[in-house]
Formats: C-alpha cells, sequence, structure tokens
C-alpha cells in the first residue's frame, strides 16, 4: 500500500516528536545522567514504509549501543532523494563538563575529510582547470618519488585513490609526532616503492595531502579557504570548518575521550592529524553532513556535474574483501576504493562509504546514489556500533524494501 506525502509527513513528524521526547524507546536504552535526544524530523518520499522502519531500528539499536558501551555521545543523519529525513543528537559533549550533543555539535570527521578533496577537483575538471589524470610535477615540479620513472607517472587520480606506489601509511607515523607536513613530503622521495604508481592499492595520509598543494597551485587559494569558499559556504554548512583552532573555539564542540575497559575517560583536544586538510581536518555537524550527503547524491548540479560526481564515485583500484574496514560487509560482491570513496557492491546495489577515527573521534559516513539514500553517525569515543552500524543499517533497509 502507498502512503501519500501528506500522511507520510504526519506519520514521519509524529514519530520524531515521539523519539525526541523519549514516549518511543526505553529508559535502558539512556544513561540515567545523559539528555535525552534531539531530533529534527522532514518529510519523505512514498518509501516511507521501509524508512521509518529502519530508522526505528537504527535509532533502537544505537541507542542500546550507547547504554551497554557507555558511549559519551553521538549525532547522526539520514538523507533520502535529496531530502533530510532526520537529525539527531545522543549523550554528552563531554562527560567532565555535560551538555547535551545536538545536531549542531561540531565532531572532527577524521577520515571523512578525504571526501570533500575529489569534489573540489571535480569542481576544477568542471572548470577545465585540471585533468584528473594530470602529472603530479605539472603542478609540483619539485616533488619527487624514489625513482624518476615513478615521479613522472604519478597522477591526480593515483592520488586520490591511494595507487601512489608508495608502501602502506607512509610516514603516517610522523603527522602522531607533529612532524610538518612539508618536511614529511620531502622525505618520501627515499620511501622505496612497494609498487609503480596507478597498479595497486596502498592506503595514504601524507600522499593523499599533496592535493592540497595541487589545488593551491590551480587556483591561487590554499585548499582550507577554498573548502569553505567552494562549498561549505554556498551548501550552507554553517558549523563547518577546517583546522584545529576552529574546532578548539567552537563552543558547541563534542570533545574527544578515550576507552577504558567498559568506560570513557576525557582526552585532551590535540593539533595532530590537522596538518593534513584533505586527509584528515574537517570538523563538521550532524546537520552539516546531511547537506554534505546531499550533494553527493546530485542535488547540487549547479556545484559539481553529474560527470565528475561519476567519476569520483566510480571504481579507481580493486581492494582486498578482507581488508580490514571491508570485513564488516562481507559477504560482497565486490569492493574497490573510488576517489575519495570506499566502494562495495552489495544487495545488488553500489554503495560508497568511508570511516574515521582520530583523536578518540570515531565516524562513518556511507550512500547509495541508486537508492537515493545517505547515512552518517559521529562519536567522540571509539566504540564497536560503529563498526558495523552501516551495514547494518543498509541490510535491513534494502531488505524491507524488498518486501513492500
Amino acid at each position: 500500500m502507498r502512503i501519500s506525502k501528506s500522511i507520510a509527513f504526519f506519520l514521519i513528524f509524529s514519530l520524531g516528536t515521539l523519539f525526541a521526547y523519549g514516549w518511543i524507546g526505553s529508559d535502558r536504552y539512556f544513561h540515567k545522567d545523559k539528555p535525552r535526544p534531539v531530533l529534527g524530523s522532514f518529510p519523505v518520499p512514498a518509501t516511507f514504509p521501509a524508512l521509518q522502519r529502519s530508522l526505528e531500528s537504527f535509532t533502537a539499536d544505537l541507542k542500546l549501543a550507547m547504554s551497554r558501551e557507555n558511549i559519551p555521545g553521538m549525532a547522526f543523519t539520514m538523507v533520502y532523494d535529496g531530502l533530510p529525513v532526520t537529525s539527531a543528537g545522543f549523550g554528552v559533549t563531554d562527560l567532565g563538563d555535560p551538555s547535551p550533543v545536538d545536531m549542531e555539535t561540531i565532531f572532527r570527521l577524521a577520515s571523512l575529510s578525504k571526501g570533500f578533496a575529489p569534489v573540489l577537483v571535480g569542481m576544477l575538471v568542471d572548470e577545465g582547470l585540471i585533468n584528473w589524470d594530470d602529472p603530479l610535477v605539472k603542478y609540483l615540479p619539485d616533488f619527487k618519488l624514489y625513482t624518476e620513472e615513478a615521479t613522472r607517472q604519478l597522477t591526480v587520480r593515483h592520488i586520490l585513490s591511494h595507487t601512489t606506489g608508495l608502501p602502506r601509511h607512509a610516514y603516517s607515523n610522523l603527522l602522531n609526532m607533529r612532524v610538518p607536513f612539508h618536511d614529511i613530503v620531502r622525505q618520501l622521495r627515499g620511501v622505496p616503492l612497494a609498487h609503480q604508481p596507478g597498479t595497486w592499492y596502498n592506503y595514504q595520509n601524507v600522499a593523499y595531502s599533496l592535493i592540497s598543494d595541487v589545488v593551491e597551485k590551480v587556483t591561487g587559494i590554499p585548499y582550507d579557504r577554498l573548502l569553505e569558499d567552494r562549498l561549505f559556504k554556498p551548501l550552507g554548512m554553517h558549523s563547518a570548518s577546517v583546522g584545529f583552532e576552529n574546532m578548539r573555539k567552537t563552543a558547541n564542540a563534542a570533545q574527544p575521550h578515550g576507552r577504558s575497559g567498559s568506560s570513557y575517560y576525557r582526552l585532551v583536544l590535540r593539533d595532530s592529524w590537522y596538518d593534513v586538510s584533505p586527509a584528515a581536518g574537517v570538523n563538521a555537524s550532524a546537520n552539516d553532513l546531511s547537506l554534505w550527503l546531499q550533494l553527493l547524491m546530485g542535488k547540487h548540479p549547479g556545484l559539481i556535474s553529474a560527470e565528475s560526481l561519476a567519476e569520483i564515485t566510480r571504481q579507481q583500484v580493486a581492494v582486498s574483501p578482507m581488508e580490514g574496514v571491508m570485513r564488516p560487509w562481507r559477504p560482497m560482491d565486490q569492493s574497490a576504493y573510488g576517489l575519495g570513496w570506499r566502494i562495495v557492491e552489495k544487495f545488488g546495489r553500489k554503495i560508497l562509504f568511508h570511516g574515521g577515527f582520530v583523536n578518540g573521534y570515531r565516524a562513518e559516513i556511507g550512500f547509495c546514489p541508486e537508492a537515493k539514500i545517505g547515512l552518517a553517525i559521529l562519536s567522540n569515543g571509539s566504540n564497536y556500533f560503529l563498526r558495523d552500524a552501516l551495514p547494518i543499517f543498509f541490510e535491513q533497509y534494502f531488505t524491507r524494501l524488498a518486501m513492500e
């Protein structure tokens, strides 16, 4: 039976109200000393039944996980067919000075930041200022890899798809030691290559962030400012920012927490990894990521073309299904990496996702362009729930959708 949009709006608004005031779900899902969630709901199209049940199930799972794991705070957002379905905050921003997490609370995105770089590049491709297969030395003539041949071969595409030829996580350890980014880049020339550029997937953070120098060379504008001017402001991501200082001075910011057994403790907010903005430098709220997901699924063709989005979300290199971050999705038909995005083919559809972890923050984002649905989850304490949250949600949603 199909439900009209007006009825769907009433039902989803009512469901959101019930969740927001705690009339759905048992108190056992919440810490007694933590505030109830803040939840906003919006109208959704005609696939409402599967979406409603999936939202209800996911929210119950999240609340139960918070109770079982004592997670300090979490926020999530869901979009469908270019519209926000819900954004919510749970728990507290800081165990030492509790304030409720809401839809505007800022979290570090860690490696969810990687998704922004290829979109910026795609916009420049649309403007004819750059090409995916341009050699890196066209823009950074002083850059060198271990061999001259590899240096000549390395392209923009290789950087954004983790196919640089460098060993996995080359010099990521130096980021933890706060060695300046450009000092690390100069050391890459001394690293023997594991493969020729373009032939194999090896995850990078330092090499990935070379894209910041490329876009600054092309536009004359620093990467961080370009991200704000070309994406955050046009999309209305008013809470989003780049860098440590912006996070440090934000009043409504989730603070990081470490885990010890079954409890959490407050960590110091650190500036490490902010030096590599494309890899790990973005801060954002659940509401910001709702707007971001809408762009990724094609709602803003005036900002980036369908052709560039298709290239970003296309498989660039195969990834082993035994890869740690891929295991929760098994069994799958295919696993790969696009440009700034992991890819799995499962349930007869392609799903793009990415996770992030830094300084006690943990985050996940995933979307299915074909099904027009996306979800992002943010937390200020590493937890087990997020490891499986996206695969479980998509499996439940597609199973329910097939039964309608």
